[in-house]
């Protein structure tokens, strides 16, 4: 849910026995999977979801540890970050380049992320050449070699991005808002770090690391697109059956945000960035689609009401926007708005009032009907994407513990009412609490005053 423009805001098995069979109908309860999902646990803790989808030509499968950035240690953040770049570079079996070489001679395309939770290593390639791309992953995952050479090259290159970053209030943005509003936990860490806990990482800071967390029990693989079950399940299980052990389970913090401004004066800069959070529902919830809904109408495109008063009504922005960013136990609204400084207390005054409404009155039926007709919209172009599909059943399984078909999502949606909207706001009032940051020459007076008391 963003508009142009916007910043994004930012876990040896039984082969002969390794088949799941599908059944009809999803049931958190009955543990049953709808028709083309499967599920399969190894002798060694791993777990595999999927879902066949026999009218792609692609397939995308990836693994997902819990190694995540709040695991890092706290004099070495961005650790996980530069890990996940460092992991393609080679391992006791090929060089970097021959890595390289043989991902791009299938034409796949992969890559590595670090997220808050978790860490996730994933390639879409075309169907025919899942095997290959699965024995060149298990490599990367089983054998990385940390060599000094490379890991000095991408620690600068993690270097210039936090410079870059720091010089870039777009994306800072959200950096300052987050810390304030996850303050006292490790919720707020920057992804990519600091500077001096990035200078102070060494090879063997990411050998500990990855010797304690990248273990198979507690690790997920999930796959989605053109492949058979049975034989992607006795693959994954010849090439990590005889990977063991357990990754310890990760310290689960319970975030207190406070009602709070966090202003970094820019004297000379000629723009201001407004952020602002407030709480809302986690994955699992059962007002998630709710509070999907409730967004999407609020800021997610340019019939939204942030769009329509702040921007299209008043030409106070440049850009504008809502974007929910649910965690495993807690989640979070956010708020978005580049203008000028001349314009940015209007800016603020508008959007707050704005909440305010949206808090007291919820959403009209005609904006309920269309948000639900984008987003289902959105269903549908994601449901054609074997990345996408992949990703979705690792979301799912992973916080929520069970495999939701399109479908279902789409009759979820389709199932939220004025009223559920209305109630999940008296659960998470949007303004209690509210923080609020800005990047820009307004001093906190200026900007805010009185109007977020």
């Amino acid at each position: 849910m963003s508009t142009p423009n916007t910043p994004t805001p930012p876990n040896s098995p039984d082969t002969q026995n390794a088949s799941a069979t599908p059944v009809s109908a999803t049931s958190a309860a009955s543990g049953e999977l709808a028709p083309n999902y499967f599920r399969h646990t190894f002798a060694n803790g791993l777990e595999m979801v999927g879902q066949r989808m026999p009218s792609l030509a692609s397939v995308t499968f990836g693994v997902q540890l819990n190694a995540g950035i709040r695991d890092e240690p706290e004099d070495r953040l961005g650790l996980t970050n530069l890990l996940a770049e460092m992991m393609f570079q080679g391992t006791e079996n090929r060089s970097v380049r021959q890595l390289t070489e043989e991902f791009e001679a299938i034409g796949a395309r992969k890559g590595g992320e670090a997220g808050m939770e978790f860490a996730r290593y994933s390639a879409q390639i075309v169907g025919n050449r899942l095997d290959r791309a699965l024995d060149l992953m298990t490599d990367v995952l089983l054998h990385p070699l940390f060599p000094n050479d490379e890991f000095n090259q991408m620690r600068n290159i993690q270097l210039q991005e936090i410079r870059r970053r720091d010089d870039e209030p777009m994306r800072r943005i959200f950096d300052l808002v987050r810390e304030k509003f996850y303050a006292g936990t490790r919720l707020g860490r920057r992804s990519l770090g600091k500077r001096e806990t990035v200078e102070a990482l060494t090879p063997d800071d990411l050998r500990t690391f990855y010797r304690a967390r990248y273990q198979p029990r507690g690790s997920l693989v999930a796959i989605a697109g053109a492949f058979e079950w049975d034989h992607a399940v006795a693959r994954v299980g010849e090439l990590l059956g005889g990977w063991n052990g357990a990754t310890p389970a990760s310290e689960i913090d319970h975030p207190h945000p406070q009602p709070d401004v966090n202003i970094e004066l820019q004297p000379e800069a000629n723009q201001e960035h407004i952020g602002m959070a407030f709480p809302f529902v986690p994955y699992g919830d059962p007002d998630y689609y709710a509070a999907s809904v409730a967004l999407e109408i609020f800021g997610g495109g340019m019939t939204s009401r942030l769009f329509r008063e702040v921007r299209e009504k008043r030409g106070l922005v440049y850009s504008v926007a809502a974007i929910f960013a649910p965690n495993g136990s807690y989640g979070a609204g956010y708020l978005y708005a580049g203008t000028t400084p001349e314009k940015s207390p209007e800016t603020v005054r508008v959007m707050l009032e704005e909440l305010r409404r949206l808090q007291d009155e919820g959403v009209t039926e005609d904006e309920l009907a269309r948000a639900k007709t984008q987003l289902k919209s959105e269903l549908v172009m994601r449901g054609e994407s074997s990345a996408a599909r992949m990703g979705a059943l690792m979301r799912s399984w992973w916080f929520e513990r069970r495999l939701i078909p399109i479908q279902e999502v789409k009759t979820a949606v389709d199932s939220v009412t004025t009223g559920q909207i209305l109630s999940l706001l008296k659960r998470f009032p949007p303004t209690q609490p509210l923080v609020i940051g800005a990047i820009g020459p307004r001093t906190r007076e200026e900007l805010v005053g009185d109007l977020a008391g």
